[in-house]
């Protein structure tokens, strides 16, 4: 079965009158294939981009697998119709991805003699493209083991013994982890962050209402001894009404580590007096106090004024 890798779905195929190749937009930035994100990394990582941003798509003629050029390292004299992908060039048929432990699709050898999806190797931070024009090989060996031993919410349940490498919800500090694969194939959403992090992955749990969704949940406005029905922290719903409304502010910051939280309290933030000054400025650089009484660096993103609600049963 053939695989568009890295392809935009929105971006519109344009055939090229000259050579009648197709040509895309990728939907994954050059950024994010660099091993620094600085200019000069972008300058080197181009040459199989054209000059309006587009790539030719292209196809292995031995397994069938689509990708642009650019996201796969092809040169322009390479990219014709006898191409083969690195797998199907070196016969490794019955290899996997290392980090996903799937078969199929874009795969580029690593540097451990393993093979990885281009897909995978993006999306996981410590994972870096040794040549990256040609998006070969893949180093992984600075991933951290923690990553081999999270669990997939996907596949857990289907497989005995814990395999591949997993990333994680970039929402504050959300525990769930999935291969990219198979998050890919279940439609997490993944995507193009502000380095370094490079990919913003959404779970199911904090996926972003449509604005369908947030016009009905805010078709009234609540008042005070109004009868409502509310969740409570053990997951159940209870019949409550409400007592009084207030306004609360909270602080978005995106963590050094990657992950992000948008509902801390100005005293949270303790390299600053909040209360006493007011909110950070936007991409300053701030201390956290986290929930586990640690403290951890991050960037002021945002502040947020959220209509709260107190309630009784």
């Amino acid at each position: 079965q053939a695989e568009c890798e890295g392809s935009s779905q929105n971006s519109g195929a344009t055939a090229a009158a000259a050579d009648g190749k197709i040509r895309t937009k990728p939907l994954i930035p050059e950024m994010c294939f660099t091993a620094t994100g600085c200019s000069t990394d972008l300058n080197l990582s181009t040459p199989y981009l054209e000059e309006d941003g587009t790539s030719v798509l292209i196809t292995c003629k031995n397994c069938h697998v689509c990708v642009h050029a650019s996201c796969y390292g092809v040169s322009p004299d390479k990219a014709t119709e006898d191409w083969m992908c690195s797998r199907c060039t070196e016969n490794a048929l019955e290899e996997d991805c290392c980090l996903c432990s799937l078969r199929g699709g874009a795969l580029q050898r690593a540097n451990d003699d393993k093979w990885v999806h281009v897909m995978c190797a993006v999306a996981v931070l410590e994972a870096k493209f040794v040549n990256i024009a040609e998006r070969s090989p893949v180093d992984v060996g600075k991933i951290p083991l923690q990553r081999f031993r999270l669990k997939c919410i996907f596949c857990k349940k289907r497989r005995k013994r814990i395999a591949g490498c997993c990333v994680q919800c970039s929402h504050g500090r959300c525990p769930t982890s999935f291969h990219v694969s198979c998050a890919q194939a279940a439609g997490v959403m993944m995507q193009p962050d502000d380095w370094p992090f490079v990919v913003f992955i959404t779970c199911f749990r904090h996926k972003t209402p449509s604005q369908a969704e947030r016009a009905k949940a805010a078709l009234q406005d609540l008042s005070p001894g109004q009868i409502v029905i509310s969740k409570h922290k053990n997951g159940r719903f209870y019949q409550c009404e409400v007592v009084s409304l207030a306004k609360e502010t909270f602080y978005e910051v995106n963590f050094d580590d990657g992950s992000f939280s948008d509902n801390l309290y100005p005293e949270d933030i303790v390299s600053r007096d909040c209360l006493q000054l007011g909110p950070p400025a936007e991409g300053e650089v701030v201390q956290v106090r986290w929930t586990d009484g640690q403290v951890y660096g991050a960037k002021f993103v945002a502040s947020h004024a959220i209509q709260m609600y107190q309630v009784r049963s």
